[in-house]
């Protein structure tokens, strides 16, 4: 699915795979919630996973917002060592209980809508209007970890399904 190119089809998107991935971890039962499947990770460890993203993208944000340059993608991480960082995030929350990690992805996931919905089209789709974002924009920022992230975890929860089964 393409980048939307609007803040409206942007919200749309997020809502849309997000409530598809809710309906779906509705459907699992507490094992398949907690059992291992791609990447050895289970579908709370997605969702653990989907939860630090955003956070870490509303602090990007918060940041920006103040004027400040935050370490994006992390401090000590590049792009190119984003499978580092993963690790990172999966080893920091791999013991959280299930019902923490699902609270807090559905809290950090309607905390991005919220931003997004607070942002103007033209501090979403602007490039460079935070220097943070690089050559990117807010709204690829919000895509990659919304929409596009939400869609991600649940192809790679239903291929762990299929796995065990």
């Amino acid at each position: 699915m393409a980048a939307p190119k609007t803040k409206a089809l942007l919200l749309a998107q997020t809502e849309q795979e997000r409530d598809a991935l809710m309906t779906m971890l509705a459907g699992l039962s507490p094992e398949e919630l907690l059992s291992p499947g791609a990447y050895g990770w289970s579908a709370k460890d997605h969702l653990a996973h989907l939860a630090e993203w955003e956070r870490m993208l509303l602090a990007w944000y918060d940041a920006g917002v103040r004027g400040e340059k935050p370490a994006v993608p992390g401090e000590g991480y590049t792009w190119a060592t984003l499978d580092a960082l993963n690790k990172r995030i999966y080893e920091q929350h791999r013991d959280e209980p299930a019902a923490h990690v699902l609270a807090d992805w559905r809290d950090t996931s309607r905390r991005l809508l919220v931003m997004t919905q607070a942002a103007s089209e033209s501090d979403l789709f602007t490039p460079h209007r935070y220097p943070w974002t690089g050559r990117g924009t807010l709204a690829s920022f919000v895509y990659e970890c919304g929409p596009n992230h939400y869609r991600w975890a649940a192809t790679e929860i239903k291929r762990g399904l299929k796995v065990r089964r």
